[in-house]
């Protein structure tokens, strides 16, 4: 039973329990300190007395809640004495816990009481090992940390879950430990997110569909007036997030140090991520695909007086020198088209030149200036041209792809199938031919240095067709794989055949660049060429040439430069 006395100063029976020390650790459970404390209190005349209990937190950290208002009420001269079962109840940092013996204590003339370490401030003979002691203890908390980190470590780079909030959309496993599953509500919300972005949408446009649909972020707990509102940097951190693709992160920071709040981010270029752990929401595929949307595409740009949403951001590049396409606007054309009579559009005024060029002028790299009107128009014609002959014949279309990526599809196929045959006939070979020589070996037909040399001579055949095997199979999933991402292409621009418009959605959807060439004469006429390079496919090729005759554009002339 607690006693405590209004009128006069109380004794503080301080008890801590932490997982570092241990959970099969009794002597240490606080209800054997509080026993250990309250017989030492009143065996020694203390009656009065509060305990002050602080269950599973660390000693490293002094901001525990029973500890701080211990010192609050020393501050406010409720307490004469603080008892602890020994130093390392107090605190395991030597400097910190070292202050409250030395300092704080003494200053409010609090006596301090370690029973087992045989520490009493009213005996001052008896505290001349304590800091040593508070060392020490600081020492095994050390230790225990680097133990605990090393087992997380361990468990983690299993592929196992350790510890802290799952990430959106995925709970852990109640049946197995470290593992996690989908969960249904967020599961569906994360889906959704990778949907959009699949088809073509920025993390900005993204966030804003998800606020329009009013979808819920139990991600953040405060709630708004309108409900839970999405950011934009939250969708990139879902986007590049591997956990959605059943693959687990090893570490994605590190503390400094112990005593050290500071937390260092690894790069996500250096994380360690190891595939097929868990419940995947999307495929290695989709998440792939969505890696590469977000690596080409930029964002939108502002111009004076006006903000233009540039869809080709990210696509566009000079055929020259590689560099990026950089709009500007063109304020000294006329807001009216002297041809068509009709008022021009925000894309009319819009000029892209070799940012090389901007930089640094002519002398580096030519403008090659090419019209936003111009580059749409062209670029609209060419995706309906290629999406009405995949609408016409969906299988030729899509074989013709193939042997363009792969080469004769069926004819490599095949010499791949027969030579990973032939590769693991060999190895079963060298395995029987190894087995007879150890069989001859004891028997006696064979030496030990005979054996010996038949064996390395085996082992180093096997080696070399077992790296083999690997080679090929690998083929023949990159293979695969490429089959898949002709097969989407060829769906996705099929799609395409009565388009009226384009949308960023579709280009970064497609199209992985667009090469402008230089403004070249011929025959008087000024001239310049477009490379399109289709994502998965690269240059389809046209029947026609691409054509901008004296700088303006022309529609019964326009094409694009056939591949190579």
């Amino acid at each position: 039973m607690n006693r405590k006395s209004t009128i006069n100063p109380i004794t503080a029976l301080y008890c801590r329990l932490s997982i570092e020390d241990g959970s099969d650790n009794e002597s240490m459970s606080i209800s054997n300190q509080k026993t250990l404390l309250k017989d030492y209190a009143e065996s020694h005349g203390m009656p009065d007395y509060e305990y002050y209990i602080d269950d599973g937190y660390t000693g490293r950290n002094f901001n525990r809640p029973a500890f701080q208002r211990l010192i609050q009420d020393i501050e406010d001269h409720k307490v004469n004495c603080v008892i602890t079962k020994d130093l390392s109840r107090l605190g395991r940092n030597y400097i910190e816990a070292g202050s409250y013996i030395e300092v704080f204590f003494p200053r409010h003339k609090v006596r301090y009481i370690a029973i087992t370490d045989g520490v009493d401030s009213d005996k001052k003979e008896e505290m001349d090992i304590t800091p040593f002691k508070n060392i020490l203890n600081d020492m095994y908390s050390r230790d225990i940390s680097k133990k605990v980190k090393t087992g997380w470590m361990i468990t983690s780079g299993q592929g196992k879950f350790c510890g802290g909030p799952t990430p959106q959309g995925l709970i852990r496993d109640p049946e197995t430990k470290g593992r996690l599953i989908i969960d249904p509500l967020d599961g569906k919300i994360i889906r959704q997110i990778y949907d959009l972005a699949l088809g073509g949408m920025g993390s900005f446009k993204i966030m804003r569909e998800m606020n329009r649909l009013e979808t819920p972020n139990t991600y953040h707990k405060e709630k708004q007036k309108d409900g839970y509102l999405w950011a934009q940097a939250r969708i990139e951190e879902i986007l590049h997030n591997p956990f959605y693709k059943g693959a687990h992160v090893v570490c994605k920071s590190h503390q400094k140090g112990i005593r050290s709040k500071v937390v260092d981010r690894i790069p996500r270029s250096e994380w360690e991520i190891i595939e097929d752990c868990h419940e995947a929401i999307v495929t290695k595929e989709e998440w792939d695909r969505v890696q590469k949307l977000i690596e080409r595409r930029a964002k939108s740009f502002h111009v004076k007086r006006t903000l233009y949403d540039n869809i080709f951001a990210g696509l566009l590049y000079c055929a020259d020198c590689g560099s990026y396409m950089s709009p500007r606007h063109e304020f000294k054309r006329e807001a009216v088209d002297r041809t068509t009579k009709k008022p021009r559009e925000m894309m009319d005024f819009v000029i892209f030149s070799c940012s090389k060029y901007v930089q640094h002028g002519k002398h580096i790299c030519p403008s090659h200036k090419l019209e936003c009107r111009a580059l749409y128009e062209v670029v609209l014609a060419d995706i309906r041209h290629h999406a009405q002959i995949a609408s016409q014949d969906p299988e030729k279309f899509y074989n013709d792809l193939l042997e363009k990526v792969e080469g004769k599809a069926s004819e490599v196929s095949a010499r791949m199938l027969k030579s990973l045959e032939e590769l693991k006939q060999r190895n079963k070979e060298l395995d029987r031919m190894f087995l007879n020589s150890y069989e001859d070996r004891s028997k006696g037909i064979l030496s030990e240095k005979r054996f010996s040399m038949i064996a390395d001579s085996i082992e180093k055949e096997q080696a070399e067709v077992l790296a083999k095997i690997a080679d090929v199979e690998e083929q023949i999933e990159e293979r695969s794989a490429k089959a898949k991402d002709v097969e989407y292409f060829a769906d996705e621009i099929r799609k395409c055949a009565d388009i009226t418009e384009l949308t960023d959605e579709l280009l970064h959807k497609l199209i992985k660049r667009i090469e402008v060439g230089q403004t070249q004469e011929v025959d008087g006429e000024k001239i310049q060429h477009l490379k399109i390079i289709y994502d998965f496919v690269g240059e389809l090729g046209s029947d026609y040439e691409a054509e901008f005759i004296n700088g303006n554009y022309c529609k019964s002339k326009v094409s694009l430069l056939p591949a190579e």
